[in-house]
C-alpha cells in the first residue's frame, strides 16, 4: 500500500520590505542615484510637462488654458498631417531596404581578408557617421545648389541640363535627402554587419564547401540566415530613427519644395518653435510616439517567427 506524498512548501528567507533593502544597501543606491536623478529631471519631468501641455492651450507666455482632447482632434484633422506622414513613410521604406542591402554588400566586401587596404576602406566608410551631420549637410547643399552647385556644373559640362535639386522637383529634393541620409548613416550599418560576419565560425563555411556549396550559395544558405538577428535589430532601430527624421531635411530643404520633404518631426518643429502652438505640438508629439510604438510592435511580432 503506497503512502501519499505531501509536497512541503519550499523554505526560503522571508522577503524584506523594499525600504529595508534600500537602507541596507544605501551606499550602492547612492552611487547609482545620479542617473536616476538626471533621468527624472531631464526625461520624466519634461515628459510629464509635455503631457500636461498636450491637453492645454499655451503659446509660451500668459496663462495656460485646459482644453482636454481638443489638441488631439485638431492634429488629426490637420491637412498637413497626411502629407508629412506620407513623406516620412516614403523616406522610411526607401532608406530602410536600400540601406540594409548596401550595408550588407559593403560589409561582405570589407570582411574579405584578401582585400588590399581594407582597414583604410573601413575608416573611410565610417568617417561620415562620426562627422557632424550639419557640416555634411552644408557640403551637400553646396554640391547640389541649383545655380552654383558642383553637380549642375558637371552636368552642364557634358551637355546635360541643370537640375533644380533642392527648390524644383519634389522627387529631386527627396533624392538628395535620401543620398545624404545614406552617406551619414551607412558607416554604422556596415560596422554592425561586420560584427555579425566576424561572429560566424569559419567551420560553418568549411562544412558548406565540403557539401559542394559555392560562394553564392554559402551567402544565401549560411551568411544571410545567420545575420537575421542583426538585420532585425537594424530594421527596428532604423525605423524608429527614420520616423523621427529631422536633421537632414531641415538642413537641406527646410521641408521644401512645397512640403515635399517635410517629415513628421519637421511639422512638429514648425508647430512648436515656428508657430508657438505648444499644446498642439505636444499632442502631435505623443501621436508620433504612439505611431512609432505601434510600428515597432508590429515589426517585432512579424519578425519573431522570421528569426526563429
Amino acid at each position: 500500500m503506497s503512502e501519499a506524498v505531501v509536497a512541503r512548501p519550499a523554505i526560503g528567507r522571508p522577503r524584506r520590505p523594499l525600504l529595508q533593502e534600500i537602507l541596507k544597501h544605501w551606499m550602492d543606491y547612492l552611487f547609482i542615484s545620479p542617473f536616476f536623478i538626471s533621468f527624472a529631471v531631464f526625461a520624466l519631468g519634461p515628459l510629464g510637462w509635455a503631457l500636461v501641455l498636450s491637453f492645454s492651450e499655451y503659446k509660451g507666455y500668459g496663462a495656460m488654458r485646459w482644453v482636454g482632447l481638443e489638441n488631439y482632434q485638431v492634429m488629426v484633422k490637420d491637412p498637413y498631417i497626411l502629407q508629412t506622414l506620407g513623406n516620412t513613410l516614403v523616406f522610411t521604406y526607401i532608406l530602410l531596404p536600400t540601406g540594409i542591402l548596401i550595408a550588407i554588400t559593403l560589409a561582405v566586401i570589407l570582411n574579405n581578408k584578401d582585400l588590399p587596404g581594407r582597414g583604410i576602406f573601413r575608416t573611410i566608410y565610417f568617417l561620415p557617421y562620426v562627422t557632424n551631420t550639419v557640416i555634411i549637410a552644408i557640403v551637400f547643399g553646396q554640391l547640389f545648389d541649383d545655380s552654383m552647385g558642383w553637380i549642375n556644373a558637371g552636368l552642364l559640362s557634358i551637355g546635360l541640363p541643370a537640375v533644380k535639386w533642392l527648390r524644383g522637383s519634389g522627387w529631386a529634393a527627396k533624392f538628395v535627402v535620401i543620398l545624404l541620409t545614406h552617406w551619414t548613416g551607412i558607416g554604422y550599418n556596415i560596422l554592425l554587419f561586420l560584427g555579425g560576419l566576424q561572429s560566424i565560425e569559419p567551420e560553418i563555411y568549411e562544412a558548406a564547401r565540403i557539401d559542394g556549396a559555392n560562394e553564392w550559395q554559402s551567402f544565401w544558405r549560411v551568411t544571410l540566415p545567420l545575420l537575421r538577428p542583426f538585420i532585425f535589430f537594424l530594421t527596428v532601430m532604423a525605423t524608429i530613427g527614420l520616423l523621427n527624421m529631422f536633421n537632414t531635411p531641415y538642413m537641406l530643404t527646410r521641408g521644401g519644395p512645397s512640403g515635399a520633404t517635410e517629415t513628421l518631426m519637421l511639422r512638429l518643429y514648425s508647430l512648436g518653435v515656428g508657430g508657438s502652438r505648444y499644446g498642439d505640438a505636444s499632442a502631435f508629439g505623443f501621436l508620433i510616439g504612439m505611431l512609432v510604438i505601434a510600428i515597432s510592435f508590429i515589426q517585432i511580432r512579424l519578425q519573431r517567427s522570421w528569426i526563429g
